[in-house]
């Protein structure tokens, strides 16, 4: 057994099964399909188990937002709606992945979160789940902007406490200059 892996029993009386449980955060962009197919490529093993999150943010950071007097009562509906809709995009994107796991012949699991902050999620969820690793993709975002927009894979790397691979995009951003 490599240092990746960890041995769990299902019952007492059934055999070990040995899983590496690797956490993938998705969305819809073609970085986090691209950190995938890599991780099909370089990384998968038969002892794999997938875990699949996507990170809704909220339509709203306060819950005071739309409430006082003056805003007019189909704010919350329009939020209400917005959320509503991001689930079901949201289960759409686990959809898409879950069908490529199966034809990568992988078990996994798909979850839906959400939260105002993805990096803290992703964190979260990596502990929740046992992960022994996160596979991650990067908008590939240069230093100036990454201050300003922040990085989820930055926050990952910085705060999980398993290994985190950070898939980069396949052509830096033009004219940005990157840190490394």
């Amino acid at each position: 057994m490599s240092a990746s892996e960890i041995s769990t029993t299902t019952s007492t009386s059934a055999p070990t099964v040995e899983y590496r449980n690797v956490l993938i955060p998705i969305d819809a962009s073609a970085n986090c399909e691209r950190a995938f197919i890599w991780y099909l490529e370089n990384l998968k093993t038969d002892k794999d188990l997938i875990f699949f999150v996507h990170v809704i943010e909220p339509a709203y950071s306060s819950p005071a937002v739309g409430l006082a007097i003056e805003s007019p009562p189909i704010m919350i509906d329009d939020m209400t709606r917005v959320m509503e809709e991001s689930v079901v995009v949201g289960k759409k994107l686990g959809q898409k992945y879950m069908k490529m796991a199966k034809n990568a012949k992988l078990p996994f699991k798909a979850f839906l979160h959400i939260d105002t902050k993805p990096g803290a999620a992703i964190v979260r969820s990596a502990t929740d789940h046992k992960a022994h690793l996160i596979v991650i993709g990067s908008r590939g975002l240069g230093a100036i902007k990454r201050t300003f927009l922040g990085s989820v894979s930055d926050y990952v790397v910085h705060n999980s406490h398993v290994p985190v691979a950070v898939i980069p995009p396949q052509h830096p951003a033009p004219h940005e200059h990157r840190d490394h």
